[in-house]
């Protein structure tokens, strides 16, 4: 009996009735990852480290000597936790020459003004990267820390730093890329200088820190930028975890290599060192690294009391899954503070896992399955918290009804996704779902739209009438859905700006215009102006309205689940125009909705 409960409690993650053993549950799930690579063959795959530097510059003073240190220091920090974790034998492999970290020179084809911090710049690196060592690294098979000598010494002594700093989006098991800068007082050996002060420009923005905290923020993001070119996201540490310091892939990187100053450094999660413990560089194979991952999540239930919620589910895949991290994600925050738990997915495909502490307001639970050859695949449910952290377990059933009704109507199968809509209904009659099961049961595709000056009704969505122009900046826009069906994209089907359920309206990518003739028959002109739900926090949108070229309307810059209700006097208006903007300097993930967009007599 005892031995039950002990193999109960490895299985169960902190939060739940049993604290986890953080080593054993490594373990168990490692033993899992080398099971399936046994019968593969063993590779030799190396992270590898490039220098780029400008055509007009020369190398950052003394780069060989101080690359090698802080690469093997990160290597050094990567490895101890994985042992501390309760990882065997898996050291980070890092391309050496001899006894020294092998550096790919490259210099740019273009001068310093040519480059800068935005992805833009970043991806233009990489082509050149791509071009001058073709044939001896594969961008898009392997696995590159790039360091950029984007850094000039200013007249009043000042170090002004332009270098991309992010991981290259895109990072899984089949290649990952990261940026980070290179500054000739960049060198572990000034992590304990804490007396001598550092002045820098990054962003445009003047700072100034101890030369020690200036290498720690920045060897720090060295590391931190690696995790994401090798899959990492960001979490943070539990309250559980205090103890320990900062997770290095939440704000990890202000606090590495602190204890060298007698303050708290930085560690990394079990859940971090899950994604990492199947990775291509730990496993050393390639066995299904290149075949398309899917997976199928089914049983899926939600429990919860006080604080805790429990998931229970089960999954099939095509590559073993053999762990699932669940993360509970504050609104905000571009997932730095994103709680973790981590628990073995049984060889049945079964899996439960506990949380225990989420942030008040709108939440996000994802799980990431991690399969054995170092994919994951996620699923996301949408719920709330109170003040006291406790979950709004009911918010996460219905996000789940959602989810299958989504998946149903992108499929194009609208009698299964009714079919399910009618019994959801009759088993729960007060759902807060209701219009949006109302909405499917009723769903005609083959709806044609209606001519605005042959209409004689007092209201009229816009979304069910042709429009005079429409354009869009990516893409195609859809009416009175997200997605339309049969879409081979699995993005959401529903209109949500900012969660919000709407029946009518129009999703475009911005920049957008939608151009209707009014021919001053109508008096207003209402609708709700959001970004579609599960939008990147770091993408936003401008709402406008414009009557016969005159702006009658501008939003602020919407993002996440912020929303503003439009109300418009277009009394008299004969042209209307419906217009988006970017609010970056970019269009990415622009996802722009205008929901209920109507206009009256």
């Amino acid at each position: 009996m005892l031995k039950t409960l002990l193999a109960i409690c490895l299985l169960v993650t902190a939060g739940g009735f049993c604290q986890a053993d953080e080593r054993s549950v490594a373990q168990s799930l490692q033993a899992r990852v080398r099971a399936f690579h046994e019968d593969a063959p063993q590779e030799d795959l190396k992270l590898r480290v490039i220098y780029f530097y400008p055509a007009d510059r020369q190398p950052q003073a003394h780069y060989q000597e101080r690359v090698n240190r802080m690469v093997l220091d990160i290597k050094d920090f990567y490895d101890t936790e994985f042992a501390r974790i309760g990882l065997k034998n898996s050291p980070l492999p890092v391309e050496m020459d001899g006894d020294q970290v092998k550096i790919h020179m490259v210099q740019g084809a273009e001068n310093h003004d040519g480059y800068g911090y935005a992805s833009s710049y970043g991806r233009k690196i990489l082509r050149e990267i791509g071009q001058q060592l073709r044939g001896k690294v594969d961008p898009d098979r392997e696995f590159l820390l790039i360091l950029c000598a984007l850094c000039d010494k200013q007249e009043d002594g000042r170090y002004k730093i332009y270098s991309p700093y992010y991981g290259l989006g895109g990072a899984n098991h089949v290649r990952g890329i990261c940026f980070a800068a290179d500054c000739e007082k960049l060198d572990t050996l000034n992590l304990t200088k804490s007396d001598e002060l550092f002045r820098y420009n990054e962003h445009n923005r003047d700072q100034q820190r101890s030369l020690a905290d200036f290498n720690t923020v920045f060897i720090g993001g060295m590391a931190h930028e690696l995790g994401h070119g090798l899959s990492l996201p960001h979490n943070r540490e539990l309250p559980s975890e205090k103890s320990k310091g900062t997770a290095l892939m939440g704000s990890g990187n202000y606090t590495y290599r602190a204890e060298l100053v007698g303050k708290k450094g930085s560690f990394m999660t079990l859940a971090s060192a899950t994604r990492m413990m199947c990775h291509p560089l730990l496993s050393q194979s390639n066995k299904q690294r290149f075949e398309r991952t899917g997976l199928e999540v089914t049983n899926l239930e939600f429990s919860g009391s006080g604080k805790a919620l429990t998931v229970r589910g089960k999954v099939k895949s095509n590559v073993e899954p053999f762990a699932v991290i669940a993360y509970s994600d504050a609104e905000g925050g571009n997932n730095y503070d994103a709680y973790q738990w981590t628990s073995e997915v049984a060889p049945d495909g079964s899996f439960e896992v506990t949380l225990d502490t989420h942030k008040p307001g709108n939440n996000t639970l994802r799980l990431s399955f991690c399969h054995a050859n170092g994919a994951t695949s996620d699923a996301s449910y949408l719920f709330t918290a109170n003040q006291q952290g406790e979950p709004n377990v009911q918010a996460l059933q219905d996000g789940r009804a959602i989810a299958t009704l989504e998946k149903e109507m992108l499929l194009g199968r609208v009698a299964q996704a009714r079919n399910f809509a009618q019994k959801y209904l009759q088993a729960k009659p007060k759902t807060q779902l209701t219009p949006m099961l109302e909405y499917v049961q009723a769903f005609d595709a083959n709806t044609k739209l209606a001519k605005l000056s042959q209409l004689t009704q007092s209201d009229v969505y816009l979304s069910d009438v042709e429009a005079t122009t429409t354009k869009v900046g990516y893409g195609r826009p859809t009416r009175n859905a997200y997605l339309p069906i049969n879409s081979r994209q699995d993005s959401g089907f529903f209109l949500r700006p900012g969660g919000q359920f709407h029946a009518q309206g129009f999703y475009a990518h911005a920049p957008s215009q939608f151009v209707f003739d009014l021919n001053g028959e109508w008096k207003r002109f209402t609708a709700v102006a959001g970004m579609q739900s599960g939008v990147r926090e770091s993408a936003s949108a401008i709402f406008i309205v414009k009557g016969d070229g005159q702006e009658l309307y501008r939003s602020a810059k919407l993002r996440s689940s912020k929303v503003e209700k439009v109300d418009v006097d277009i009394t008299g208006i004969k042209k209307l125009e419906l217009i988006t903007e970017t609010g970056e300097n970019n269009i990415s993930g622009c996802w722009s909705v205008w929901g209920s967009p109507k206009i009256s007599r």
